[in-house]
Order: structure tokens, then sequence, then C-alpha cells
């Protein structure tokens, strides 16, 4: 039998690290904590964008996954804009778009476009067969 030879040694190698790597990162990734954080916090991406997660820390309790998460968010409109958008709302629909957009206001208070914020959270989430979601809060 013929000895492995270096380059086969080294790639079994990478690939048995690869897979050791995929075994033991359960959790959520940055990705999927991003978009559920945008979902949260603006789903139409109108007033905030959550631009990047900074830091994010897991762990799993009883097949639920308890996440810490620092992000920074950018505010698209100023606080004012959205006010003035307030005013002309004029179907059920848009009526319904600025109770979001007044929770936003009160939750980050006067707000200029531009400007970033960091926003810390502690999300707790399942894995689904598509990925991650939120667990619902009783």
């Amino acid at each position: 039998m013929r000895p492995l030879t270096f380059l086969t040694r080294s790639l079994f190698l990478l690939a048995l690290l690869s897979l050791a790597g995929c075994l033991f990162n359960n959790g959520p990734d940055k990705d999927s904590v991003r978009q559920i954080l945008q979902d949260q916090l603006d789903p139409s991406g109108k007033v905030i964008v959550v631009e990047r997660i900074d830091s994010l820390n897991s762990a799993e309790q009883d097949q639920k996954w308890a996440v810490d998460v620092a992000a920074t968010l950018v505010f698209k409109q100023s606080a004012e804009q959205v006010a003035k958008s307030l005013q002309s709302a004029d179907s059920a629909n848009s009526l319904l778009g600025t109770v979001g957009q007044i929770g936003l206001m009160l939750q980050f208070g006067n707000f200029k476009a531009g400007q970033t914020q960091t926003y810390h959270s502690r999300l707790q989430l399942l894995k689904g067969s598509s990925g991650w979601m939120p667990v619902e809060r009783k």
C-alpha cells in the first residue's frame, strides 16, 4: 500500500476540520439574526435598517437558543419625516404601517436621517426546517 502524499494528507485534514466545525457550530449565524432583528424592528426597512451585527453570543437552552446581540442600526428617515408621513396616512394599510413607525419613535426618540445607533437585544430563537425563527413571548 502506498503512503499518503503530503497533499492528500493535507486535503484530508482540511476536510476533517471543516466537518468538525460544521458539527459544533449549531447556533444562529449573523445573517439570520440580522434578518430577524430587521423583521422585528421595521420589516419595511423604510425607517430603520439593521446595518450589521457587531457581536453575537448564543447558548442552547431546552431546544431554544438564547442569543445576546449587539447591532448597528441606521435611520433612513428622521423622526420629523416619520411624523410628517403619519399626518398624510390616508388608507387603512398606511395607517397600520404608521402604528409601527410610532412605536419606533417611542423606542428610539428623536433620531435623525443617517444617524447610527448601537442596539442591544436578547432573542429567543428556534431552529426550524427553513431556518431560525423567534420564539413567541407569552
